[in-house]
């Protein structure tokens, strides 16, 4: 499993955590059962505090991604066909906020940024 954190980015470190693990999970990349790191374990490779694991895992269990019990660890719950409407859109809400911040680290204008979004889209955005 690959998560990568950047330290510059305006995007707090559990929340890229967070992005990322989740993203693995819908995706199918990690598969329900599969045991995550222990927290204490991510944070020493990442070079970060435990606490901003931690922060990430809870999220991941508050969404239903993953499950984390005493002596057995953090495993995925399920895979990426299990998202509910609401998920889908709060998922989508905080890829846009993550977007618009990078937009703002980056300079660009609102205008430019939704038109990268077209362009991603297939689509021209004017």
């Amino acid at each position: 499993m690959i998560v990568e954190v950047d330290p510059a980015s305006v995007v707090p470190p559990y929340e890229q955590i967070r992005a990322q693990l989740a993203s693995l999970i819908t995706s199918g990349a990690l598969k329900p059962g599969e045991r995550l790191p222990t927290i204490r374990a991510l944070a020493a490779d990442l070079g970060l505090a435990v606490n901003t694991v931690a922060r990430a895992y809870r999220e991941l269990e508050t969404a239903h991604l993953v499950t984390t019990r005493v002596r057995h660890g953090t495993t995925v719950t399920r895979g990426g066909t299990a998202l509910s409407e609401t998920e889908v859109h709060a998922r989508l809400a905080e890829g846009a906020r993550a977007y618009v911040a990078l937009a703002h680290e980056l300079g660009v204008p609102a205008q430019e940024a939704q038109a990268a979004v077209g362009k991603a889209f297939g689509h021209r955005h004017e």
